[in-house]
């Protein structure tokens, strides 16, 4: 018997079997790059070191190793929060002590409270030495003798706002409370947009008997955060 020739396949059966052939290997490259995609991401992942510290206290957190510019947004308000109060909490008293406050004389011939000096050091060093100048127009020397209370309170924080890899915006809205013991109460807003920058965390050089004011200092710093300029910000626009 004579064996016949296969039928020679017809063009549209060709163009099925090359396109499920190209359908194919379509899908193997979109399930390789997956793959590599996974992978590259597993890596990360178990390069970022994940740990367990007891503070103090016996209690435990987790911590996760992060790239050294991070700073997370509860940290930013914090930070900024800590500086409203230490900035302008005055009462003749050095916070967290019932010291005198006798002021830190400056360059001009102004005088700030304490807090109020510690409390620049957290800011970029011209930038805090020119808003020291400034505030010190503005400090009743009522202060210094206990007759005149000053306190800040924070109605609003926004989200901050990255705008490079070291630096975030924030705005907050705020007022400064005036308690003088001859003419009343005083309410000042102090609407402001803070710019801020990532910087090194120092090492805490406070002894077992640091004072009140050195612990101040290290607290403002170890945020690892500055003030780089501080703006008004008009919530209405």
């Amino acid at each position: 018997m004579k064996l016949k020739a296969p039928a020679e396949i017809i063009p549209e059966t060709k163009n099925k079997i090359v396109i499920g052939q190209l359908g194919l290997s379509l899908a193997f490259l979109i399930l390789s790059f997956a793959f590599l995609q996974q992978s590259i991401s597993n890596k990360n992942l178990s390069q970022r070191k994940v740990t367990f510290v007891q503070l103090a206290d016996g209690t435990s957190r987790r911590i996760e190793e992060r790239d050294g510019n991070y700073r997370d947004a509860k940290t930013i308000k914090n930070f900024v929060g800590s500086w409203l109060s230490l900035t302008f909490s005055w009462n003749g008293k050095i916070s967290g002590t019932g010291e005198p406050d006798p002021g830190i004389k400056l360059e001009n011939g102004g005088r700030v409270p304490v807090n109020t000096w510690a409390a620049s050091l957290a800011m970029e060093a011209e930038f805090g030495k020119s808003f020291l100048k400034e505030l010190a127009k503005l400090v009743p020397s009522e202060v210094f003798a206990g007759n005149l209370e000053s306190a800040v309170y924070v109605e609003y924080y926004s989200e901050p706002r990255q705008t490079s890899t070291t630096t975030w915006e924030i705005d907050v809205i705020a007022t400064r409370i005036l308690l003088d013991n001859n003419r009343g109460e005083e309410r000042i807003d102090f609407n402001k947009t803070f710019t801020l920058k990532a910087v090194e965390v120092p090492a805490s050089p406070l002894e077992n008997n640091a004072n009140k004011v050195e612990q101040l200092i290290y607290q403002m710093r170890s945020s690892g955060l500055e003030i780089q300029s501080i703006v008004n910000f008009h919530p209405n626009q």
